[in-house]
């Protein structure tokens, strides 16, 4: 059976869910009252973060839910079956039940010892979460319990990211000074580590399709892919985005890798090229500065021409976003004068 695959984006105070197939627009969801600061979804929900309130939107439209009781702007949300688990930036944690809408555990971690940044459900592992803190420290809960299992003492840098690897027991974890860990959190036991030049770790993503590839993006909106076998560099995707990576996903069995950055784009990668390397196969984007002069170009009013901050010229269509086109980057020129003459 043919598989379809969506991906849900930010849009201010709205987001906005794609068909990966086209990265046609399926649909807009109802407004907020502030930005959005994160999202997630499971098979039925998407989960909105805008300032300290959480809602919950059915049919990628509408809020069926919302969720009261963080007095701090909620950073990180964690759908895990009938529940949710959600941080803020004052160091509560909060497990709801999804469906009533209560608070069925909360948690409180003072910042300055263990600052959340990271967490997520380890595979098979029932009623766990991992969390990761800025200070490096990680810690194994049992949410319906409400123990402490296991602290993980860290790498003596903070945690960026946490991700499940496609082994059972095995982590990756991206830290702030630019280093991962491949860690299994069963035994205790790091598998491997590589080091990425770029700063911190802003994404990982583990390829499922069958070649073990690890992706990893960075502030400078370079992307790097290790070879978890070989344990080396393969590649790297200089430039993949004008800004930071934001986020980084492969789909689940295929040859693909999907990313976003603060740039204003979306990227659709595919896995075909010699010696493992990625080629851009379709790409959705608009300006990743203010535009600055926008005019209509044509007698049938059909297409409007944007030049920008970013300095680059773009063709918007007014009938169907997939005639959008870029038309390209210009150069930045200074002129002087000789005044001695």
């Amino acid at each position: 059976k043919h598989r379809e695959f969506y991906l849900l984006t930010a849009a201010g105070k709205c987001f906005h869910t794609y068909n990966v197939n086209k990265l046609g627009i399926v649909s807009v969801s109802n407004s907020l009252s502030d930005d959005i600061n994160v999202l997630a979804a499971d098979r039925m929900l998407v989960f909105v973060a805008a300032g300290r309130l959480v809602s919950a939107f059915a049919r990628n439209k509408e809020v069926v839910m919302c969720y009261h009781g963080h007095e701090q702007e909620v950073r990180l949300l964690l759908p895990l079956g009938d529940q949710l688990v959600s941080a803020d930036a004052g160091g509560d944690v909060i497990v709801w039940d999804v469906q009533g809408g209560d608070i069925y555990l909360r948690l409180h971690f003072d910042s300055a010892s263990f600052s959340v940044s990271a967490m997520m459900h380890p595979s098979t592992y029932l009623n766990k979460v991992l969390l990761g803190s800025s200070q490096g420290a990680l810690q194994l809960w049992n949410i319906k319990t409400s123990k402490l299992l296991f602290t993980f003492p860290g790498w003596s840098a903070g945690v960026t990211v946490l991700q499940q690897s496609p082994a059972v027991d095995v982590v990756g974890v991206g830290t702030a000074t630019g280093r991962i860990i491949i860690h299994n959190i069963r035994l205790d036991e790091t598998l491997m580590s590589f080091t990425q030049d770029w700063g911190p770790i802003s994404s990982l993503a583990f390829r499922t399709d069958g070649p073990p590839i690890l992706a990893s993006g960075s502030p400078q909106g370079h992307i790097a892919f290790w070879d978890l076998e070989r344990r080396h560099l393969v590649t790297q995707q200089r430039h993949a985005h004008n800004t930071a990576i934001a986020a980084a996903t492969f789909l689940h069995g295929e040859p693909l890798l999907i990313t976003n950055g603060a740039d204003n784009a979306i990227k659709v990668w595919i896995f075909d090229q010699e010696g493992g390397g990625a080629r851009l196969l379709r790409c959705r984007q608009g300006h990743s500065a203010p535009p600055t002069t926008i005019r209509h170009h044509g007698n049938d009013g059909k297409n409007i021409l944007s030049a920008g901050q970013d300095g680059t010229l773009q063709s918007f269509s007014t009938v169907h976003e997939r005639f959008n086109k870029s038309l390209g980057h210009g150069q930045f020129c200074s002129q002087s004068h000789d005044t001695t003459s």
